[in-house]
This record gives structure tokens, C-alpha cells and sequence, in this order.
């Protein structure tokens, strides 16, 4: 027994000291990564270069995709979700920025986006695609909060995300999830990329982004989404749906509780109250 804890505390160290992984050997720029120093504290910190996939381990992670969805369904969820944006690694293949690779992931937007399609369908022959949702964050400007995306802003945004979303349609996937800039002056959506999302993908599509209960009944009305999802004002509104059902007002957020690594800030706000 202490020679295996031996073994596994090595393989932990090796692990803590390699290197991140990506299409590309490209460091970030302009981005900070937020690191724990201690229980409820933290700092900002350079992230570290990473090194770039071989082919095998590409092909690799597709099939640790469909192992995370196969430990979903033992565990008892009824669908799993893919995250390919916020420059998560699906997102570093898709853009040009991130991705310069040279074999069969790389290059072309079709090749670009062949990581995406391998997955979805690795994870829909195990999960099922009516199970399966993908969320995006295209972003249309570059500005000085691109930081928080890792400045993946596409040249022709429209065009890259209009064809990654026809792949979720071939694949007949339940959802997708677009996630919207949201900090303060962040660049909207052009109304007609909304459109064309909806002309090209026939499931559900779910916008988030610094939405109100009236934007959001807005964007429903328009027929340019299905749902609306609530971030923030739910960490900070346990009751959020009935505060907006009655148009109660809502907790503010306290921004500097975010992150901190402790249950402050997450399981601390209050229910509506007269």
C-alpha cells in the first residue's frame, strides 16, 4: 500500500509540473489566471505556455469526452453539456488565433472544427444527441475586456460560428447554449447572426449574458431564443424565479465574494423578504 501512495503521489507531482496542453505551442496574451493562495484568497498569476497536442492525443481526449459522459449517466445526469467557448480547449481549435496546427485539426475552418464534430459524435453514440448540448461565445468586437475570452475574436466571426453551429444541426443535438459578452459597454450580438442561428439550428437555443426578465421576454417574443439563462443574479437570488414572477427586487451582486473559495458569496444571500 505505501508503495502505491508512493507511486500515485509521483504521478500527481509529474502531473502538477507538466506543462498545459493546446492545439498550438501559443502563450496567451493579455490574460491573467486566477490562482487559490489560501482559504478565501487569491491572486492573479501569468498562465503558463502551453505545449501542443500530438495527433494520438488528440484523438485521445475525444475518447475521454465520451468517458465524462459515460461517468454522467453513472452518476445520474440526464444529459451533459460541452463547453466550447471562453477559450476552453474546443474553442482554442476553432480559432484561427489559437489553432495553427498544420494536420488534419488545423488550417481550414473545416478542419478547425473536426475536434468539435469528433466529439459530439463520441459523446452522442454514448449519451444520445437528444442529450447532448453545446454552448458558444462568439464574440463580434475587440475590445479590452477580450482578456476574459483570451482575445479569441475570430476575423469572420459570423461565418466560423454559423458553420460550427451547422455541425451541432447535422449532428441533431438537443441544444445550444450561446453565451453574450457581459460586462459593462460588451459588444452585442449582431440581430443577424440571431437570425441566421435560427434559420440553421432547429433544436432549443439558450442565450445568458447580463440578461433582465424583460430583456429576456424581449429575445422569446422575437423568436430568436427558447430560454434564457440567469447567472449571476442566481448566485446572488436563491428564489430568483420568484423574485421575477412577482417582480421583486434582486440581491445585488458582491462581485469580490466571486472566486474566493469559500461558501461566502455563494451560500450566504438572502431570500426575498417584505
Amino acid at each position: 500500500m505505501a508503495g502505491t501512495l508512493e507511486l500515485l503521489a509521483y504521478d500527481f507531482f509529474r502531473i502538477l509540473r507538466a506543462p498545459p496542453v493546446a492545439p498550438s505551442a501559443i502563450a496567451a496574451n493579455n490574460v491573467k489566471v486566477f490562482i487559490e493562495t489560501g482559504p478565501g484568497a487569491g491572486t492573479l498569476a501569468e498562465p503558463s505556455v502551453p505545449r501542443a497536442l500530438a495527433n494520438a492525443e488528440v484523438k485521445e481526449l475525444v475518447q475521454l469526452y465520451a468517458q465524462a459522459a459515460r461517468n454522467a449517466l453513472s452518476a445520474g445526469f440526464d444529459g451533459v453539456e460541452i463547453h466550447c467557448a471562453n477559450g476552453y480547449l474546443v474553442n482554442q481549435f476553432i480559432s484561427a488565433h489559437s489553432n495553427q496546427r498544420d494536420d488534419e485539426y488545423g488550417g481550414s475552418l473545416h478542419n478547425r472544427l473536426r475536434f468539435l464534430r469528433e466529439i459530439i459524435q463520441a459523446v452522442s453514440e454514448v449519451i444520445g444527441a437528444d442529450r447532448l448540448g453545446v454552448r458558444f461565445a462568439p464574440l463580434f468586437e475587440s475590445t479590452a475586456e477580450d482578456r476574459v475570452y483570451l482575445g479569441l475574436v475570430e476575423e469572420d466571426p459570423h461565418s466560423t460560428y454559423i458553420e460550427a453551429i451547422k455541425v451541432l444541426e447535422e449532428a441533431g443535438i438537443a441544444y445550444l447554449s450561446i453565451a453574450e459578452a457581459d460586462w459593462d459597454n460588451a459588444p452585442a450580438l449582431p440581430e443577424g447572426f440571431r437570425r441566421e442561428i435560427r434559420q440553421v439550428f432547429s433544436g432549443r437555443i439558450i442565450y445568458a449574458g447580463r440578461y433582465t426578465a424583460q430583456r429576456g421576454a424581449e429575445t422569446l417574443e422575437a423568436g430568436l431564443g427558447d430560454l434564457i439563462a440567469f447567472c449571476r443574479p442566481f448566485i446572488a437570488n436563491p428564489d430568483l424565479p420568484q423574485r421575477i414572477a412577482n417582480g421583486w427586487p434582486l440581491n445585488p451582486v458582491d462581485p469580490s465574494s466571486m472566486y474566493g473559495g469559500t461558501e461566502k458569496g455563494y451560500s450566504d444571500y438572502p431570500t426575498y423578504a417584505e
